[in-house]
């Protein structure tokens, strides 16, 4: 039996978040979805995650706190994608500095998505 992968997803859009969490239960990771920047970081200290979705909206001021509560993981941090709409892509320039670097165009189909998952933890779930 092997360890499902958690994956927080951070997205202020109710019919978006559950989508995707019920997408992410339904392949096998487990999964913890929350609104806002506050339940990201409460997610983060809560649930030792093996990867996070987040929509630009819920860290683009505050990359620095979520980089610092990713810093109490023993093990490197997890990989942060995040989601974002095309207008929003000159967004991504603080983020990279911070060596935020993958990201997701909005609109996205749920297979690109799990594409993106897998190429970024390495592992497929058995179902």
């Amino acid at each position: 039996m092997s360890i499902r992968p958690m994956i927080i997803v951070a997205e202020p859009e109710e019919a978006i978040r559950d989508s995707i969490e019920m997408i992410l239960l339904d392949e096998g990771y487990n999964c913890h979805a929350v609104a806002d920047f506050q339940a990201l970081l409460q997610a983060i200290h809560l649930h030792h995650c093996d990867l996070i979705i987040t929509d630009i909206v819920c860290i683009y001021r505050n990359m620095e706190s979520v980089l610092l509560a990713l810093q109490t993981y023993s093990t490197s941090p997890p990989p942060i994608l995040i989601t974002l709409y095309y207008q929003q892509t000159c967004n991504m320039l603080p983020l990279k500095k911070s060596k935020v670097t993958e990201y997701l165009i909005k609109p996205f189909s749920f297979d690109e998505l799990l594409e993106r998952i897998f190429k970024m933890i390495g592992s497929k779930i058995k179902k």
